[in-house]
Order: C-alpha cells, then structure tokens, then sequence
C-alpha cells in the first residue's frame, strides 16, 4: 500500500508539472531595447543619405522593367523574387550574382527588375551593382545619369554614398557608366572585394545582386564568381542552346553556387517570361 501511494504521489507531482505554464523568454530591458532602436534609425539614415532618382514608368515599361508595381505583367518576377529571398534564407546567402551563357539572354532585365521587385518588400534591403563592365547598360535601362561610375568607386576615386543612386527607401543601384577595356584586372585585384565587403559590412544589405557578363564570351565573370554566394544563370528561349547553359552551369560550379536557371523570352508564356528555377 505504501509503495502504491508512493507511485501516486510521484504521478501527481509529473502531471502538475506538466500543468504549470511553460517559461517566456525574458523581454528585452529598456536599455537594450533603446539600443536596437538607435542602431535601426542609424541604418535607415545611412540609407536616406544615398541620392534618390525616379526614373519614369514609360521608361520603366521601355526598358521591360514591370515589377515595381504589383500588376500581372510583374507576377513571375514576383515569384522569382520571392523563392530566391527563401532559397537566400535557408542558405545563408547575401551576394547574387546574375549571368548568362553569352549576350541577349536579357540577365540585365531580370536583375533591374529583381531590384525593382525588392522595392515592394519594405522589410529586404537590396543593392544591384552593375559589373558587366565591358557593355554596361543598367543606367541606359533606367534612365538614370549619375555623375561618376562604379568604376571610379572601385578605383578608390569616388565615395560609395555619392557614386550610388537610391531607388526605393530599401534598395539602392551602383551604374557603371563608361566601358572598361579591361575589366578582369579591375575585378580580380583583392581591394575590389575589400571594397564590397565594406559595403556590405557598413549597410547591411539582406541582398546584393551583380549583373555579371555572359560567362562563354570573356573571363571576367569567372574573375568575380568566386567571391558570391550564388548565380543565377539566364538562358534565353530560342537563343542559348542546351550545349552552352550546360558548359556555362559547369563553368559556373566550379566557382559558386548555383542558385537557378532562368527561362526568359519564351514565346509561349502569356506575358513573354517563363523561368525553371
């Protein structure tokens, strides 16, 4: 009987421990809640500090750049968008680097409107930097003018926060604004990425992307790939061929990630744009 009771009384014990209420985390003291509130205005006014420019929907849509606005013609870029920021997340990934096998595969309209896109996501801080140094054309697709290049920026002539133009409160574009004639002894010198890297260190972004050269045609991309996280590869319908997104996938492997194959000027999707990612 004793023993009986003894078993009892330890099964009452478990059962109203299970009962009680499980421990909260403590919340953040007062101190340590004002920090985070300093620290936050402090990046948005980094941010702020950036030049604005706002290019016009009729050059926008010119330029096939839709996704600024949620309309029908910016849904598979919504999508695109939306799975690389997960697939981003689940990988820890912060640099992107966007490519194709040769030139005409439209990677340049993809990432303007990836960062046009991330315009619509307040909460994402986004950066596109134009590295296809050779035959730059993100400031022609936006219209935009700045006054220096990225270039300069590279080659220490110039201020990230005055070479850089803001395109939404959470997304700034670095233009390069004049071709280089020889862009793989700028971009594989080690104070390049030393460059990037304080960007990076001192805005915070949640991603970066780089609208990199085709892959096939010269060495740069290869120059840079390694210092991403992961590449997009944009092939185009009835342009690439399967021979050239497999040796350029090949290519691509050797030095990063890679984080999808894009389908773009498909003829038989009803907007024009079709993706396998």
């Amino acid at each position: 009987m004793e023993k009986l009771q003894a078993a009892l009384a330890r099964a009452r014990e478990k059962r109203e421990g299970e009962d009680a209420p499980r421990k909260t985390r403590p919340e953040l003291s007062a101190r340590a809640k004002s920090r985070q509130t300093a620290a936050s205005e402090a990046m948005d006014e980094r941010w702020r500090a950036i030049a604005p420019f706002d290019p016009s929907t009729k050059r926008l849509h010119e330029s096939r750049i839709f996704a600024s606005d949620a309309t029908s013609q910016a849904a598979h870029f919504d999508i695109l968008r939306t799975k690389l920021l997960l697939e981003m997340r689940n990988n820890n990934w912060t640099r992107i680097a966007i490519t194709s096998a040769t030139a005409g595969c439209g990677k340049t309209t993809i990432a303007c409107n990836l960062i046009a896109g991330l315009g619509r996501q307040p909460e994402v801080r986004g950066m596109l930097f134009d590295l296809d140094l050779r035959r730059p054309a993100v400031s022609r697709f936006f219209g935009a003018a700045p006054t220096t290049s990225l270039t300069d920026v590279l080659n220490d002539t110039a201020a990230f926060e005055e070479q850089a133009l803001r395109l939404h409160e959470n997304t700034i574009v670095s233009m390069t604004t004049r071709s280089v004639t020889d862009p793989a002894k700028l971009l594989l010198r080690n104070r390049t990425n030393e460059i990037f890297d304080d960007i990076q260190a001192f805005y915070r972004p949640d991603i970066m992307l780089f609208d990199m050269p085709p892959v096939l045609v010269s060495d740069e991309a290869r120059a840079f790939l390694k210092t991403v996280d992961a590449v997009l590869i944009v092939a185009g319908a009835e342009h690439s061929t399967a021979s050239q997104i497999d040796e350029c996938e090949r290519e691509v492997a050797q030095y990063s990630n890679v984080a999808g194959i894009i389908l773009n000027k498909c003829r038989y999707m009803d907007d024009g744009y079709g993706y396998s990612y």
